[in-house]
């Protein structure tokens, strides 16, 4: 039979182990808590560097479409005018003379062009047969002239003019639309895309 110091020693020896366990059970929590708080802090570190990365991407966006529409309207400075201008005595029969100019505030480099006209089947692109002419200046524009040789069978053909402004972007010029292509972009796919966009282009409503 138990006699109260065996009472006493069981007593304690319980409070002992409900103690130890207690201690463990709060170690435990402990860590589980830090675990937890360790994986919301970097939850919350991810989410916060993912915002900081879509508002970073949406306002590179923002500034490219900004800076896209300034270099378009800058482009739209350079203008092309024909005159019907014969010029003889170059292994040609030059009737057109085809001038390109642009303000001293926006130069442009590697000018030349073609000219387009329409056939059965679609857009033709032939070579003016000059190189042109050296550029010349006046107080507000540099000029390029070119000559070319307009058939009589094709009386109505029109310049297409491509030039790379001082950002290094390639322009085609047709029918006084300017518009931005790629690098390696034909005369004849730029002819038929302005070519499309004019006549199928956004109307009014």
């Amino acid at each position: 039979m138990l006699n109260s110091g065996d009472w006493t020693a069981i007593g304690t020896g319980a409070l002992a182990v409900a103690t130890v366990g207690l201690a463990w059970v709060t170690v435990k929590t402990a860590e589980a808590d830090r675990r937890h708080d360790d994986t919301k802090r970097a939850e919350d570190r991810e989410r916060d560097d993912r915002l900081h990365k879509e508002q970073l991407d949406q306002l590179e966006r923002r500034e490219l479409v900004e800076r896209t529409a300034r270099e378009d309207y800058e482009a739209r400075q350079v203008l092309v005018v024909v005159e019907e201008k014969e010029h003889q005595g170059r292994g040609h029969d030059f009737n057109r003379r085809i001038i390109l100019s642009t303000p001293h505030a926006y130069p442009i480099k590697w000018a030349e062009g073609r000219l387009v006209n329409q056939t059965n089947s679609g857009l033709g692109i032939n070579s003016f047969g000059h190189a042109g002419d050296d550029p010349y200046i006046d107080a507000e524009r540099i000029y390029y002239a070119f000559w070319a040789a307009v058939s009589p069978l094709t009386p109505e053909a029109q310049p297409i003019m491509r030039f790379v402004d001082w950002h290094g972007n390639l322009y085609f010029q047709y029918r006084h639309y300017t518009k931005r292509f790629g690098q390696n972009t034909s005369w004849e796919q730029a002819a038929q895309v302005i070519d499309e966009w004019i006549r199928t282009g956004p109307k009014p409503d």
